[in-house]
């Protein structure tokens, strides 16, 4: 916004003067532009912070691991960040797999689900990620599903990103 108003600035002031005033006034609109596009970009795409990636990286190594399916929405952005989540699950030496096709139905989720088998009685694994991911700011709705490969199992499912 700061470089778009001197860019015109520089423009009415540069007005008939000198055509270096027109050629920094282009250089301050192009950087807006660029600007604006780097902002978009980080509002619009999640990403682990390398503190972030790391702290929680460290807490998973310290929960007891339950094998762990990954899946996401059909989106290029929930599919990366379901990617960067796989790679800390397994460098925590979780039996982590992925990132698979979430089912038509949750085309629309947005956020971050936690299935288990059974939402009454849910394995301890779950309760403790569940914590652990809110604890580093990635807040996770549980939820249920029943084709999961056995009781103790879970699936992590990357909806669109939340507004």
């Amino acid at each position: 916004m700061v470089t778009a108003v001197v860019g015109v600035g520089i423009i009415l002031v540069g007005i008939g003067r000198h055509a270096g005033y027109n050629v920094a006034a282009a250089l301050l609109t192009l950087l807006t532009v660029l600007f604006g596009y780097c902002a978009w970009n980080l509002a619009t795409h999640r990403r682990l912070e390398e503190i972030q990636r790391a702290q929680l990286l460290a807490r998973l190594r310290q929960l007891p691991a339950a094998e762990l399916r990954i899946a996401a929405v059909a989106s290029e952005e929930a599919v990366r960040f379901a990617r960067e989540l796989l790679d800390v699950f397994i460098e925590a030496e979780w039996p982590a797999q992925g990132v698979y096709r979430a089912s038509q139905g949750n085309a629309g989720d947005r956020g971050l689900f936690l299935a288990v088998d059974d939402r009454d009685y849910p394995p301890n694994e779950a309760n403790s990620l569940l914590l652990a991911l809110s604890e580093f700011g990635l807040q996770t709705t549980k939820s249920t599903k029943t084709r999961l490969s056995h009781v103790g199992a879970l699936e992590l499912l990357v909806g669109q990103r939340g507004t």
